[in-house]
């Protein structure tokens, strides 16, 4: 049967003036009470110890996180590849993240994918695209009035995947000029003809010709897949 003694200072004295005469039952009573302030004294370390008690924020109680940051990194490696500057996704590489990490599997089927160069142009990828660990630097090239998707035809992917597939490609920079005087012609018989170019031009690479916008210098047309595709 275990026996807790508690005593102040004052009855600590008391005590020990009625066991004075004892010798050996003075040395009981300092031993017992020893021991049970050894007792209280690991019992109140075990609650105030931080990995034991729970943790408290703005006034609530939270268990202790174990959780690393595996997560981040498993979606860090879907995540697709384009370290220049000016070239461009869309969705942003951040959006894409932040997508992966609400709706597990996302990056496998991102709906209407864009890749573009600031001043050049955009492929707008149609339907859903897996996107998943794709370097789109090595991929990708955008030149002056010319877009090449899988530019070494042996890294190509049969058509219909990675992104050898129906896409919608914007170039920029096509204008409609004299090329004597670098006058540029914004309408008139000169532009219908050179729109009758364009459509043309889509027509002998394989490509259906969408639109043409003079003001902007846009050309739009639509492939199957992919090769080299502009106008030289």
């Amino acid at each position: 049967m275990k026996v807790n003694l508690v005593v102040t200072v004052l009855d600590f004295f008391l005590i020990c003036s009625r066991f004075v005469s004892s010798k050996g039952d003075f040395q009981i009573l300092i031993w017992y009470i020893c021991a049970d302030a050894s007792t209280e004294s690991v019992r109140d370390k075990a609650v105030k110890s931080p990995s034991s008690s729970p943790l408290v924020e703005n006034g609530k109680q939270h268990e202790p996180s174990h959780h690393g940051n595996g997560n981040d990194t498993s979606v860090e490696g879907l995540l697709p590849k384009l370290p220049q500057a000016d070239y461009f996704m869309e969705p942003s590489l951040e959006e894409l993240a932040a997508k992966e990490r609400g709706e597990p599997g996302y990056c496998g089927r991102v709906e209407d994918f864009v890749v573009g160069r600031h001043g050049y142009g955009s492929i707008k990828f149609l339907g859903e695209t897996d996107v998943r660990g794709l370097d789109l630097e090595s991929i990708v090239e955008f030149n002056y009035r010319e877009v090449i998707v899988y530019k070494d035809d042996s890294k190509k992917p049969p058509v219909g995947e990675g992104l050898n597939k129906a896409a919608e490609v914007t170039l920029l920079n096509i204008k409609c000029m004299n090329k004597k005087t670098g006058d540029e012609y914004r309408d008139g018989p000169r532009v219908d003809r050179y729109r009758q170019m364009l459509m043309k031009k889509a027509e002998e690479q394989g490509a259906e010709f969408v639109s043409f916008d003079v003001a902007k210098g846009e050309w739009k047309f639509r492939v199957e897949h992919f090769s080299a595709y502009g106008l030289w």
